[in-house]
């Protein structure tokens, strides 16, 4: 049986309406160090999921990719439809 190498993500959501109400936040700076980090310790191929610390229902998650194979975006306008 083959063992698969997770790494866990951890995320703070549902914390504002727009992106301005988001408390703390991190670069992209950051993020890229931390991420070279998480490489150095777990491997490039070890499987990123999320947790945002929920203790009831499912606690874990995934990135999504948008339909163009994007994981970043511009946050939507507040005027912008869903």
């Amino acid at each position: 049986m083959t063992s698969q190498n997770f790494v866990q993500l951890n995320i703070s959501d549902n914390e504002g309406y727009a992106p301005d109400q988001v408390g703390s936040t991190m670069t992209l700076g950051a993020l890229l160090e931390s991420l070279q980090d998480a490489v150095d310790e777990f491997g490039e191929d070890a499987t990123v999921v999320v947790a945002n610390g929920q203790r009831y229902g499912a606690g874990y998650g995934k990135l999504r990719v948008d339909r163009y194979g994007e994981v970043f975006s511009r946050p939507a306008a507040e005027d912008d439809e869903f």
